[in-house]
Order: structure tokens, then C-alpha cells, then sequence
């Protein structure tokens, strides 16, 4: 089927650009920290606890993201089109623009039409 093979670049394409962006969180994540604790060192602490807060509740967004990206690339390959029914929605795809990066987010909007068409 064309629509499946479509939906598995697509998929490919975000699941590849999901993993750098989860890579570029994690290395966030370290600066956020060493930061962190710099400031708790020389008594600065308390400025940096609000935006670690929001950082951290992003990257779950992030890893979320990612994990969903994950099953929709395992059941494009599996052929598995119900699961692939069932995880593709617009709004995820608009989550994932912001919280994963644009490149994976377009090919979430990409897909989602082909995907409909199975």
C-alpha cells in the first residue's frame, strides 16, 4: 500500500529527529542542573527552582512525546494500522511540534492524512 509506505518515512523521518531532540533535552537537562547546583552552592538557589520546575515538566512533555513518536514508528512497521488509527491525532501532532521539535511535528501532520486513509 503507498499510504503505508508514505506513513513509514513519515514516521522514520520523526522518529530519527525525536531522538536528537530528546538527545538536546537531556544535554538541557545537565546544564539546568550543574546551574542548579552552582547557585544552591553560593546561596542562589531559590532563583533557580521555578525554571527548573517548568524545565522538568517540559522534558516529560518531551519524553512523551517521544514515546508516542516510538509506538506509531513500531506499528508503521509492523504494518499495524489500527494502532496506528488509534495514536494518530492532530492535537499530539501539534504537542509534538512544540514539545519535539518542528521537523517531527510536521511529519506527525503529514502522516495523519495518510494514516486516515488506511
Amino acid at each position: 500500500n503507498t499510504n503505508l509506505a508514505t506513513v513509514k518515512t513519515y514516521m522514520l523521518i520523526a522518529f530519527i529527529f525525536s531522538i536528537i531532540f530528546v538527545i538536546v533535552w537531556i544535554g538541557a537537562a545537565l546544564s539546568v542542573l550543574s546551574a542548579f547546583a552552582y547557585a544552591t552552592a553560593v546561596g542562589l538557589g531559590f532563583f533557580f527552582v521555578l525554571p527548573a520546575l517548568i524545565y522538568l515538566v517540559l522534558f516529560a512533555v518531551s519524553i512523551i512525546v517521544f514515546l508516542r513518536i516510538y509506538k506509531m514508528y513500531k506499528a508503521a512497521n509492523a504494518g499495524d494500522i489500527a494502532t496506528l488509527k488509534e495514536t494518530s491525532n492532530i492535537l499530539w501532532a501539534i504537542i509534538a511540534l512544540i514539545f519535539a521539535g518542528v521537523i517531527p511535528g510536521i511529519m506527525l501532520i503529514l502522516a495523519d492524512g495518510p494514516i486516515k486513509q488506511l
